[in-house]
């Protein structure tokens, strides 16, 4: 059904909500036996729109139809499907911002909304998932706020179908060749805000395969990586929780060999490319890089569903995309149909570092109110 037939017949009443909205109320889990009452129409002030109205006969909560929209409570709702196409076309916020002719403030909070919906939609995508297929991991080395704060994000990617299964991130520790200046400054900012966990990557590479563990089909995951001497350690630490779980096979590539199709790491390095190539704020000596991780985070998922649902797997291919070849969608996807509806975070059991980038609130208006920011994500 269009956009326009939609809002048509919500206008004209035919409106039901699936549920109560209020997360406390024992109805807001879709029920046969909910019936929310009728209160009148709500008139939308920008275009004069008149919307049906509701109220829950348990929590007495009121709201209407624009409630379950993805664009709810938004001024330039009209803008949220350009938006998000803009943001994985390479485009900073900035320069979002002058072709729509908005505050680059909005563009950000525009974005937020839509990574946020990404981690719910990908998630739901994988809740009745099952892994068939090799998986390749790898981690994406990027930086917040200046390089005194660089961070891993952790890919978990398959090798047949190149759907990006998961991520999860891992504060790092600046390291290279620095000048005297720059190691007394990296002590300040550690004495200031604490320093990363050694073992950052070890427990990020843990995280990111617990939750994709209990989704192999068969009785061995075989899992491809590079030599990086954090991740038999992951996996150690995976072996020692809690049974059962299926063996890991695992097998190293060295990260010197040469990045071609034949590399059995080539799905991770192309997905390492696309988030390179995609995302403004990951360029190398780019001037748009990411002020926060919960932001590089938030574009991290939405970049991701745009390479599973609707980009070709391969742009001179089959019009399929990874999410059809992993058997998780028949069909390509667009903006329009992910974002058709408002999903709601309580419906959908996210994996703890997933939940943490969902419900992460943190204040960034000047370099003061960053001891609070890097305090939560050294110690997440």
């Amino acid at each position: 059904m269009s956009t326009h037939r939609r809002q048509r017949r919500q206008r004209r009443g035919g409106f039901r909500p699936p549920h109560c909205p209020n997360p406390d109320c024992r109805f807001h889990r879709p029920s046969p036996t909910w019936r929310p009452l009728r209160r009148g129409t709500y008139t939308r002030r920008s275009d004069g729109a008149r919307f049906p109205r509701f109220s829950c006969p348990t929590c007495g909560r009121s709201f209407s139809s624009r409630t379950f929209s993805a664009t709810y409570c938004l001024r330039y709702r009209h803008l949220l499907l350009r938006i998000a196409s803009l943001a994985v076309s390479g485009a900073a916020l900035r320069p979002i911002a002058r072709e729509l002719a908005i505050s680059h403030a909005t563009v950000a909070r525009h974005l937020a909304r839509v990574g946020r919906h990404c981690l719910l939609f990908h998630w739901r995508l994988l809740a009745d998932a099952r892994i068939h297929e090799p998986l390749v991991v790898d981690g994406f080395e990027t930086f917040e706020y200046s390089q005194y704060f660089p961070f891993h994000i952790n890919f978990a990617v398959g090798a047949d179908s190149w759907f990006q299964y998961f991520f999860t991130d891992s504060p790092l520790r600046r390291k290279g060749r620095l000048t005297a200046a720059q190691r007394v400054r990296r002590a300040e900012l550690e004495a200031a805000l604490g320093r990363p966990d050694p073992k950052a990557v070890e427990r990020g590479m843990a995280e990111l395969l617990e939750p994709l563990l209990v989704r192999v089909a068969g009785p061995t995951l075989v899992l491809h990586s590079d030599d990086h001497p954090a991740y038999p350690r992951a996996l150690a630490r995976l072996r020692q929780s809690v049974a059962p779980r299926p063996a890991i096979e695992h097998h190293v590539t060295s990260a010197t060999e040469r990045r071609t199709r034949s590399n059995p790491l080539f799905p991770v390095n192309l997905t390492d490319l696309l988030h390179r190539h995609l995302s403004a704020n990951h360029r190398r000596e780019t001037i748009a890089f990411s002020k926060r991780r919960q932001a590089a985070l938030e574009r991290a998922a939405l970049v991701g569903v745009w390479r599973n649902c609707i980009k070709r797997q391969r742009e001179n291919g089959p019009a399929e995309t990874c999410a059809m070849r992993a058997g998780l969608m028949p069909e390509p996807s667009g903006w329009s149909r992910i974002l058709r509806r408002r999903l709601f975070p309580h419906h959908s059991a996210l994996p703890a570092s997933w939940a943490e980038y969902y419900w992460r609130r943190v204040k960034t208006a000047i370099y003061g109110e960053r001891q609070a920011t890097h305090a939560c994500l050294y110690a997440f």
